[in-house]
């Protein structure tokens, strides 16, 4: 019940990210401008998270040996990550099948969204094993770094839909 919640949340927002991020491209299409996806409120946010973890990436200083620790700590989840991200997709996949039908079913969509929600949920509890693992490999400097990473991408998130609810 809850993964359908969630799901349905999930897929509400997609739809609304989607509806937000529409309108410049379509009128600029209208007009017979090009509009290139960087220019849209979801592209800017999108671009946003890349360039803050291409920032990231330069400013943690990782040394080599830091990255053989790392390679050591993921290699033995090699497979597991491999399934369960193939996974994520054939669910994935699934769901956006099951929405798109020739004539849609309310509960194979619903089955869908629960299995891509348990898929998830396969996917992140590995991913929290793993960073378990690549934790301690990090100085506390470097974790701070990343945290504000990961808090820099929410207000950024947080902020685009705070704009996307109001009215155009």
């Amino acid at each position: 019940m809850l993964h359908t919640r969630l799901m349905a949340y999930a897929l509400a927002g997609i739809l609304g990210v989607t509806a937000i991020a529409a309108p410049p491209i379509v009128r600029a299409a209208a007009h017979g401008e090009y509009c290139q996806w960087g220019q849209t409120p979801l592209g800017r946010l999108i671009s946003g998270h890349i360039g803050r973890w291409m920032v990231l990436r330069s400013e943690l200083n990782v040394t080599d040996e830091q990255k053989a620790k790392i390679k050591e700590a993921v290699k033995p989840h090699k497979t597991e990550i491999a399934k369960a991200a193939k996974g994520v997709w054939e669910k994935r996949t699934a769901l956006v099948n099951a929405v798109l039908a020739e004539q849609p079913n309310e509960e194979a969509i619903r089955r869908a969204a629960d299995d891509l929600g348990k898929a998830i949920g396969d996917a992140a509890v590995l991913a929290s094993k793993v960073a378990g693992d690549v934790r301690p490999v990090l100085t506390s400097e470097q974790r701070e770094q990343f945290q504000k990473f990961r808090q820099d991408c929410q207000t950024a998130t947080d902020k685009f839909f705070q704009q996307a609810t109001k009215a155009e």
